[in-house]
């Protein structure tokens, strides 16, 4: 088969999670470039799928539950084949998704290839993904069925309710948009579902302490659902007042990063979020490899422990000596240097303390 082809029709495939969704959405801005008049449709599930409204490069966003047993998935994908897609692009590629793109009947169905799911597609090539930015092997996916694009960040477009929401908040925080001006927010995210992703959450409160004496910040801290206690808890251990984030969706913590000038934390869905709003971001990474998954732009930092396991991949680590060689100093060091090149302002900085 030759392609390009011509495909009025298409469907985009990512049905989890947040990071992975929003890594996807620099491929669909190549797909939009590459057919401007076709129809574009993102299949995902109802969780990360909130970050894909208002994308001004999809037509439409079909939504999956997470919980679908097999009749209501056999109910969904009846439902895509009435819409006869010329073209499925599954960036998931897992065994759900790989059967539900063959029964969509589109005669292109694309996926890179994995060992015992090719015969799902009509083309199935070989990527190269041991190294580089995630959302660039989407791209080079899209290269072998000859659509070229160049990469952009991830793409959020936040509603203007959801703005409001967190411009309230901080409102009733004492963060005026005129204070903003004079004070540097900073968004930290001490969460994460692996465990050996998680810094010592203790630090990233001795991190906020010292900015908020360095620097005059206004610290909050974000949190999740199943969450808030716990990282309520540990704001008390700090010796400088710090804020707790309001509860939000998604869409609401994307403003509430948007609204920072500064985004820190572990490697987990925000620190992506950051990227798509335009935030500068600090990423506490040990496990996993910095160039998968951090935007090549000097806006996007990571700081790490010194240690030979580094990049191990393991999701739990007993010893955990990446993150227990990682000073509260390194982090600090790094967060100052950021802002000040990339705050976009002058804050008040006092060396002495």
């Amino acid at each position: 088969m030759q392609y390009p082809v011509q495909a009025r029709n298409i469907l985009v495939v990512q049905l989890r999670q947040v990071g992975d969704v929003l890594l996807t959405t620099p491929a669909v801005n190549v797909l939009r470039a590459h057919y401007p008049q076709s129809r574009i449709s993102y299949l995902t599930e109802t969780g990360p799928a909130a970050l894909l409204q208002g994308n001004p490069h999809l037509d439409r966003v079909v939504t999956r539950n997470r919980r679908n047993g097999l009749w209501q998935d056999v109910q969904l994908v009846r439902r895509l084949r009435a819409q006869r897609f010329d073209l499925v692009i599954d960036f998931f590629c897992n065994p759900r998704s790989a059967w539900m793109s063959f029964l969509t009947g589109a005669p292109h169905r694309i996926a890179a290839y994995h060992a015992g799911r090719t015969w799902w597609y009509s083309y199935a090539p070989r990527i190269d993904s041991k190294k580089g930015y995630a959302a660039a092997h989407n791209l080079a996916l899209l290269r072998k069925i000859g659509v070229k694009g160049v990469l952009s960040p991830p793409v959020i477009r936040i509603s203007a309710e959801a703005q409001h929401d967190i411009d309230n908040f901080l409102i009733r925080s004492g963060l005026s948009r005129q204070q903003m001006e004079t004070r540097p927010v900073i968004t930290i995210d001490v969460t994460s579902r692996r465990q050996a992703k998680r810094w010592v959450p203790e630090r990233y409160v001795q991190v906020a302490d010292r900015l908020v004496e360095r620097w005059n910040a206004a610290v909050i801290f974000i949190w999740g659902p199943g969450e808030r206690d716990t990282v309520g808890e540990l704001l008390r251990q700090g010796r400088q007042k710090h804020l707790l984030a309001c509860p939000t969706d998604l869409m609401q913590l994307s403003a509430l990063i948007a609204s920072s000038v500064l985004h820190i934390g572990n490697c987990s869905a925000p620190r992506h979020v950051a990227v798509a709003v335009g935030t500068p971001s600090l990423t506490i990474m040990g496990p996993t490899s910095p160039e998968s998954w951090t935007y090549p732009d000097p806006k996007h930092r990571v700081a790490r422990g010194e240690v030979p396991c580094l990049e191990c991949q393991k999701t739990e680590c007993k010893t955990h000596e990446c993150m227990q060689t990682l000073t509260v100093g390194k982090v600090t060091a790094i967060a100052e240097e950021m802002l000040r090149h990339y705050a976009g302002r002058t804050f008040r900085f006092d060396n002495s303390t």
